[in-house]
């Protein structure tokens, strides 16, 4: 009985530092996506029209990452999407004219920047109490009680390049 006990409130802590740490996370990503749309207005301001296929690629991969809260394969795959086309977007800034002096456009970058460290920091965490409740399910004395309380094996944030 008391490996019963001790065994499920060892899970229940690890699954409530995973949720945690989730949280932190999805609340940095929640941010970003909220500068978003500041950033297309700055560079349609600049580009005009000339760029309205990136733009709208842009805004259906925030649409996509915004609309997935919880934590798994859909929603790492639409984050990577949307920190490729921001990067697409910053890379554009050095090409058009004016761009990259706007003050709004530099003031965008710094803050999605300092973001991307946040989330790329949270990340990290969040992977590394992933791997452990990962590995104490496979410990001997704790499989079986990961098997029949439904403890799966969860996903990382991370996508293969």
């Amino acid at each position: 009985m008391l490996w019963l006990i001790v065994g499920l409130r060892h899970f229940k802590y690890l699954k409530s530092g995973i949720n945690e740490q989730w949280e932190l996370l999805d609340e940095r990503l929640r941010k970003r996506h909220d500068l978003v749309p500041n950033l297309i207005e700055t560079v349609r301001g600049y580009a005009g029209g000339r760029q309205e296929d990136l733009m709208r690629d842009f805004m259906v991969d925030r649409r996509q990452a915004a609309r997935h809260h919880g934590p798994g394969s859909k929603k790492i795959e639409y984050e990577h999407a949307l920190s490729l086309s921001i990067n697409k977007v910053f890379d554009l800034g050095a090409d058009i004219t004016g761009l990259g002096s706007d003050t709004n456009f530099l003031e965008l970058r710094t803050e999605i920047d300092d973001l991307e460290q946040d989330i790329e920091m949270k990340v990290k965490k969040y992977n590394e109490m992933v791997r452990s409740f990962n590995k104490q399910r496979k410990i001997f004395l704790l499989w079986p009680l990961a098997a029949v309380f439904r403890y799966e094996r969860m996903d990382i944030f991370e996508v293969e390049v």
